[in-house]
């Protein structure tokens, strides 16, 4: 086994053998991440890897690794080179029968270093390290934001998001008005909007549309000074009440009941305005 531990201070390249060893290279295969060339000190019995977990699953499996036999008056030195963003990376090779290294050596883990443990029995220190799975990563939050400035940080001057921040009340139609001088409908009234009418009686209902410049227009009356619009209008249950479309705009009531009275513009007004649907309601109560 071959380890790779990157501490504070400096980087420590160790292996389960005797003595040392530094395998000569090139590697075998371009996407080796064996590192060649460097010095691996031997540390046998005293150094130890806990199981390598395989699995089909998704999960940040971590390791932890443990040296044995530590001067007391190094632990300290072990403790303070210790950093969350150290790395570990993990080799498995294999010698052949005249003890010569087969290329390459198999990385099974790679991860960051996690909080160190210490057992100091007062003459020898063991310390054991735990280390992460870099899928851990997956669970945290990017902390990035979908705006120009945080965009800006990454791409400068790229334009993409820069106006993201404009979209909190900007107001968008589509399609566009066919004439962007020419005032469109924004929204509409039905007066009154809840009417009581006895069976055989009528009432007058009044729609008026709101035009993007402040314009209004009212029907029946026709009056106002915004463009002229397409009004339809009809009853959600005839058996309750009608409406007849005239000069009016009259309400019948027909059968005691409730129903409702529904308004709409099926296309862009006269002097232009987005094609769009609008729709407004007018609720009828029908007494005896």
């Amino acid at each position: 086994m071959f380890t790779e531990i990157a501490f504070a201070d400096n980087t420590l390249y160790l292996y389960t053998g005797l003595d040392t060893f530094t395998p000569a290279g090139p590697p075998y295969s371009a996407s080796s991440t064996f590192p060649y060339g460097q010095t691996f000190t031997g540390i046998g019995w005293l150094g130890k890897i806990s199981s390598i977990p395989q699995t089909t699953k998704v999960q940040a499996q971590n390791v932890t690794i443990a040296l044995s036999g530590i001067p007391s008056n190094l632990v300290n030195e072990a403790v303070d080179q210790v950093r969350i963003a150290g790395t570990m990376t993990v080799w498995i090779g294999f010698y052949d029968a005249s003890g010569n290294l087969l290329k390459d050596p198999v990385q099974v883990f790679s991860g960051s270093l996690d909080v160190p443990s210490l057992t100091d029995d007062g003459t020898t220190s063991t310390i054991a390290i735990t280390c992460e799975n870099t899928l851990l990563s997956l669970n945290l939050a990017p902390n990035r934001r979908f705006d120009d400035p945080d965009q800006q940080l990454k791409v400068p001057g790229d334009l993409g998001f820069s106006f993201v921040q404009a979209l909190q009340n900007i107001q968008l139609f589509w399609p566009a008005p066919s004439n962007e001088g020419t005032p469109y409908p924004v929204f509409m009234v039905v007066s009154p909007s809840s009417v009581d009418v006895g069976v055989g009686g009528s009432i007058t209902v009044e729609v008026t549309m709101h035009y993007s410049d402040g314009s209004t227009r009212t029907k029946p009356a026709n009056t106002g000074t915004g463009p002229d619009f397409i009004l339809d209008m009809a009853s959600s249950n005839p058996q309750v009440a009608v409406f007849q479309y005239t000069s009016t705009n009259n309400v019948t009531g027909v059968s005691p009941g409730a129903c409702n009275i529904m308004a709409r513009i099926p296309g862009p007004a006269a002097g232009g305005g987005p094609a769009t649907m609008r729709r407004a309601v007018c609720n009828v109560f029908v007494h005896n």
